[in-house]
């Protein structure tokens, strides 16, 4: 297990490095290369809607704040714009969970942000909550989000890679 996330951390040190084309710049100026980040990634896992928004449902779909500071929308997934969502539903959310803007440093943070879609005029946000690199390890987390008159539950787990 320790030889396997050493090796994790040895290619993804390399491929960094190499993204960046420092690999022979540092070798050759002979500087010391700054520690490698040991990246984890949220593993979305369901939403629970307590209490939808507006009429008789929700349009819901969840952005996450990138490395950038960009909200890139991550869930639904394949190119779905939002799910259904009325009180009581209950939701998958791993359809999301390809997405590259999931992983982040241990000791870094990301917003999830739920919204409601609105077809006429901007969309509603029905709540944001914060996920940190640190929260590695534990069970799954809980979230209550709540915005525009409506309250969700949002599952994740914070996953080692």
């Amino acid at each position: 297990m320790w030889g396997d996330h050493m090796r994790k951390n040895r290619i993804a040190r390399t491929a960094a490095t190499a993204l960046l084309g420092l690999g022979s710049i540092a070798a050759f100026a002979g500087t010391a290369q700054a520690e490698p980040i040991d990246y984890v990634r949220i593993e979305l896992v369901e939403l629970h809607c307590q209490k939808n928004s507006e009429g008789d449902h929700d349009e819901a779909y969840l952005k996450i704040t990138d490395a950038n500071g960009n909200a890139v929308k991550v869930w639904p997934g394949n190119g779905i714009k939002y799910q259904t969502m009325g009180t009581g539903y209950v939701r998958s959310m791993a359809d999301g969970n390809g997405n590259a803007a999931l992983v982040l440093g241990k000791e870094q943070a990301r917003t999830l942000t739920l919204w409601d879609y609105d077809s006429i005029g901007g969309d509603d946000k029905l709540g944001a909550t914060l996920v940190t690199g640190s929260e590695v390890g534990a069970e799954t987390q809980w979230r209550s989000v709540e915005g525009s008159g409506g309250v969700y539950v949002i599952g994740y787990r914070v996953i080692d890679i």
